[in-house]
């Protein structure tokens, strides 16, 4: 690592909240949510002539199977802390996505969300175990889920396209799949899968409502309210604070300097760090670390490992806690095994060298790493 990236990495660690104590938290984005429905989707739609293979999320991106989580949990389970804790997952989840007969049904008026439950039926007995398996995740504190949206679209923008034929987006939709790559001669659409963007302040509004059924949604389905969100796709106005402590949210994942969206062309830069707090009294949480097994491009990253580790090394000579950033499209292997395995094969690495290299570790679940702090 260069000596720009070291100083890089001490300054990133010196504001906010400090511990004592070596603590490494796992936040993965995107669980719940539908991209590509599966691999005949994404054989469908390479074979209409949309890029499919230059972006991993169209690549690799689907729901999380049976034995995607089966082996997912197998690798955290591997180790384990001082404590005799295995390593934990804090997901943040989509509780919900469209329901494409009943869209269809009323002739692309009117959007139609079904719980992701209802969205695991549609996959088959590839998928029957699912909620089971967070249930048993969440019990055993390996896969702790928090809020990432209602779903991982931005329904606005989803039905415009709809209702205006637009190519890609309906081609993905008789697909049910979502956030399709553009085709090369039609009109670009910019943040589908922006859950949280808007372009006028008025729009607040419909996201709010979306806040209070997600939130009601997760409480239904895993019995608990989270406290804590990261908006999908990393975007989202501050006048939905007061919403989202509304609906018990206390703690916000975002970027370290982040433009928060006003409406009418208009941004806010805010600098954060960990356990600032907003108007109303929620706290920030930043990631420091990242383990992304794969560039976007569909390229293996295979310094994943190695810069993870230093990320760790940083943030532990700071006195800060280790929060790892990681993403779904890592570890599913419905369109392609191999992907998935070599990803389950880097996390296991990753792990086991810091409980060699540090074994007064302790893995946490993001509540409880911010109740620490």
């Amino acid at each position: 690592m260069s000596i720009k990236d070291s100083v890089i990495g001490v300054l990133k660690n010196l504001p906010g909240k400090k511990i004592n104590r070596k603590v490494v938290c796992i936040y993965i984005d995107d669980f719940g949510s539908i991209r590509i429905k599966n691999k005949q989707a994404y054989s469908n739609l390479k074979h209409a002539g949309l890029d499919m293979d230059s972006n991993r999320y169209a690549r690799y991106d689907t729901l999380a199977s049976t034995e995607d989580l089966q082996m997912i949990f197998d690798v955290l389970t591997s180790v384990k802390d001082q404590y005799g804790h295995p390593a934990c997952f804090t997901p943040y989840v989509n509780i919900a996505n469209p329901n494409f007969d009943e869209i269809r049904a009323n002739g692309f008026q009117q959007y139609v969300r079904e719980p992701f439950t209802e969205t695991l039926k549609r996959y088959g007995s590839s998928h029957e175990g699912v909620y089971t398996l967070w249930k048993q995740g969440i019990n055993n504190d390996i896969f702790y889920p928090a809020y990432h949206g209602t779903e991982h679209i931005n329904v606005k923008r989803f039905m415009e396209r709809l209702q205006a034929n637009h190519r890609s987006t309906m081609l993905g939709f008789d697909n049910e799949s979502v956030c399709v790559p553009r085709f090369k001669s039609e009109s670009s659409f910019n943040k589908d899968s922006v859950v949280f963007y808007i372009e006028k302040t008025e729009e607040n509004e419909l996201l709010r409502e979306d806040i209070r059924v997600g939130m009601k949604m997760f409480e239904e389905l895993l019995g608990y309210r989270p406290k804590q969100f990261t908006p999908g796709a990393g975007c989202y106005s501050p006048l939905l604070h007061k919403a989202l402590k509304e609906e018990g949210v206390e703690y916000i994942n975002v970027q370290r300097f982040y433009p928060y969206p006003l409406g009418d062309g208009k941004f806010r830069r805010k600098f954060l760090y960990n356990g600032k707090m907003n108007e109303v009294g929620q706290k920030y949480i930043i990631r420091n670390c990242v383990f992304e097994t794969f560039f976007d491009n569909c390229r293996r990253n295979d310094c994943a490992v190695v810069n993870c580790l230093k990320n760790i090394e940083f943030a532990f000579m700071m006195k800060a806690p280790a929060i790892i950033s990681t993403h779904r499209v890592n570890y599913v292997g419905s369109i392609e095994s191999s992907h998935r395995n070599y990803s389950l094969a880097q996390l296991k690495l990753l792990l086991s060298e810091i409980v060699k290299r540090w074994p007064d570790v302790e893995f946490m679940n993001g509540d409880q790493m911010v109740e620490l702090l």
